[in-house]
């Protein structure tokens, strides 16, 4: 800042320099020029005056011969009693001439006398009265004489005036010497002014610029400091200062691209770190992976390279051809080092490892392989004894759980869900009694897969509260086209768990104008690990006059318990007891006895699974009033069951 004001200085001081020697310029310039002007029209005067003095003393002498003619021709008709045309032509002739060297030169004016005026008008006069020779002779000794002075004295006066021209004249020359001679000094002062500024500014010029040179420098310096700081940081971690993410797909990039078939990533997780770190505060945290970090980087081969992937994640890559049992060794040295104490400000604190392991193979690109360890890594979090997993072990089928997981989450905005529907069939009249909606998913290749081949994936993802949300809108929104069937939804307990689940279950009911008494929801015996979970969700449905059915009852370990602990309106008895139905007495004898608890509950009571007539006749002369299976109809696409089925 101050070198800029100080250029700016010098800048304003040599623009007033300029300007001043301009202004000097100018006013000299200006001067010489008046002067000149002055000098000229002073000579042209003095030029134009000897004209008029040479024309003025011509006239005179005219005037003067013209005078004496003039008397010579009046004593010659001095005896004429009216005079003669000539005399009196003599006389106008002197008169203008007389006028005329007066008017030429107003010094003229002063040499003709009153009486030479007087007298010449006498002469005038002299037709209209006599004149006597006296008179004559008396105007003759006036103005002869007169008219003889009278060049000398215009002369005299005329040298007199041409005396004053010419001096006014040297005087403006003079004048204009001066002048000339001023600007030529001023001239030659303001360029050594000029000269010396300019010498001054470039001297102070000079330094400000080899201090700002000097300057810039130093700003290099510290810049390119800066920068290789900059660099560093960016790939390093503040922490512990190992290489960061960035620096490690730099280098994984590297490894692959000089040893694309040797490169091997192992993926490591500090365990129970969380623990120690949420007891202990983040401070000891901090240290504690710090000291980790420490132990790793001491423990990597000569040649490898470790970075700290984030939290309490690092990650080693080598490139070194090695075998199997030589990386597991090397993982087993990793895990060593950090199942030892570690003393954190005398805390004593215990920490292990796990271990995802994944080698590199031709094509193998740096977020595969990073991917495929970090997947080993949290499986081997599960696995007893040691924490250590290779990802070809898993790789496969995690890998197509992936891709379906990846698959499903678009499912639903491509409009890949489909219901199909199956019917509840009334034995007595075989007529249709409720229908279900069984949830079926049209992949992208082609296939329509059933609920088994995606719902776990769903339910492990979370995205099965929002498939069961469209399979719940959808299926009222059929429900509502009929006037005489029910609707079965299943409904996992996953979503049952969701605080909004009653709530976003009232909008659908109203928004599809769908009765609740017409909507029976079905959970899965195998699903309700814990029926204090869903007990509280389940009563308030019931509470809304949806009814709540049991499926795959008997295929759990508290069949029993489940119907007391929770609101039931419907048992669905499992397949599995329905199969053999037609020719097993115990089976028989188990679903009777079904069949008179569910009448003692005051519960419906329908047997899933009937493939065959001979099933539906003993199920029927087992007193069940309701069943569902391949013998009634197979599921449909698109629109609901007719009312009725073959019986």
């Amino acid at each position: 800042m101050e070198n800029q004001d100080a250029f700016d200085e010098l800048g304003g001081g040599l623009r007033i320099s300029h300007i001043a020697a301009g202004l000097v310029l100018v006013v000299l310039l200006a001067a010489l020029g008046f002067s000149a002007v002055a000098n000229a029209d002073a000579r042209d005067q003095e030029t134009a005056y000897l004209t008029t003095v040479e024309e003025t003393a011509s006239t005179i002498l005219l005037a003067q011969q013209q005078t004496l003619d003039l008397f010579s021709q009046a004593e010659s008709e001095l005896g004429s009693a009216t005079g003669s045309a000539e005399l009196m032509t003599a006389v106008e002739k002197l008169i203008n001439q007389v006028k005329k060297f007066e008017q030429n030169d107003d010094i003229a004016e002063e040499i003709v006398s009153e009486n030479f005026r007087t007298s010449l008008t006498e002469m005038n006069n002299w037709r209209s009265t006599s004149i006597s020779s006296t008179s004559l002779t008396l105007y003759r000794n006036q103005m002869v004489p007169e008219a003889r002075r009278w060049l000398a004295d215009y002369q005299g006066k005329a040298v007199e005036k041409i005396k004053v021209l010419a001096s006014a004249r040297a005087v403006n020359e003079r004048n204009q010497a001066i002048l000339l001679f001023t600007s030529l000094a001023m001239f030659v002062s303001l360029l050594s002014w000029i000269s010396i500024s300019v010498a001054k500014t470039y001297r102070k010029a000079k330094s400000l610029i080899a201090e700002e040179e000097n300057k810039v420098s130093s700003a290099k310096t510290a810049l390119a400091h800066a920068t290789d700081q900059l660099s560093y940081q960016a790939k390093h971690d503040a922490l512990t200062n190992l290489p960061n993410r960035i620096a490690l797909y730099e280098k994984l990039s590297q490894f692959l691209t000089e040893s694309p078939e040797n490169v091997v990533v192992y993926f490591c997780d500090l365990d129970r770190f969380k623990v120690v770190n949420d007891s202990r505060g983040h401070a000891v945290g901090d240290e504690l992976l710090v000291a980790a970090a420490g132990r790793l980087a001491k423990t990597v081969a000569e040649g490898d390279f470790i970075a700290r992937f984030g939290g309490d994640e690092f990650v080693v890559i080598s490139k070194t051809p090695i075998d199997r049992d030589s990386i597991l060794r090397m993982a087993e040295r990793f895990i060593r080092q950090l199942a030892k104490p570690f003393d954190i400000d005398g805390y004593e604190a215990y920490i292990g490892l796990s271990i995802g392991i994944a080698t590199s193979k031709p094509g193998a690109s740096v977020n595969q392989l990073l991917r495929d360890a970090d997947i080993a890594m949290y499986r081997a979090k599960g696995r007893p004894g040691l924490h250590v997993t290779f990802y070809d072990e898993i790789g496969e089928r995690l890998s197509r759980q992936l891709d379906t997981e990846n698959a499903l989450r678009h499912a639903i905005t491509r409009n890949e869900l489909v219901l199909h529907w199956q019917p509840i069939v009334n034995l007595k009249n075989s007529q249709v009694h409720t229908m279900e909606a069984l949830l079926r998913w049209r992949h992208p290749n082609g296939e329509l897969l059933l609920p088994n081949e995606f719902l776990s994936v769903a339910e492990d993802s979370g995205l099965i509260v929002q498939m069961g949300q469209w399979v719940l809108r959808n299926a009222c929104m059929a429900g509502a086209l009929t006037e005489d069937r029910n609707v079965s939804v299943n409904v996992s307990a996953r979503q049952l768990q969701e605080v909004t689940f009653v709530d976003d279950l009232m909008l659908i009911l109203a928004a599809t104008n769908l009765t609740p008494e017409r909507l029976v929801i079905e959970v899965t015996e195998n699903s309700l690990i814990d029926a204090s979970l869903v007990g509280g969700p389940l009563t308030r449905v019931r509470e809304l006059g949806c009814k709540i059915a049991l499926d795959d009852f008997g295929s759990g370990y508290s069949s029993l318990g489940l119907l007391e602990r929770l609101p039931v309106d419907i048992i669905k008895l499992d397949r599995a007891f329905v199969r053999e139905v037609a020719t097993s007495e115990a089976s028989q004898a188990i679903i009777k006895s079904l069949v008179q608890l569910a009448n003692a509950l005051d519960m419906m009571f329908i047997a899933e699974g009937v493939e065959t007539d001979a099933q539906r006749k003993v199920l029927r002369g087992l007193g069940v009033l309701h069943a569902q299976g391949y013998w009634f109809g197979q599921p449909e696409a698109s629109r609901l069951p007719s009312t009725s089925t073959r019986g």
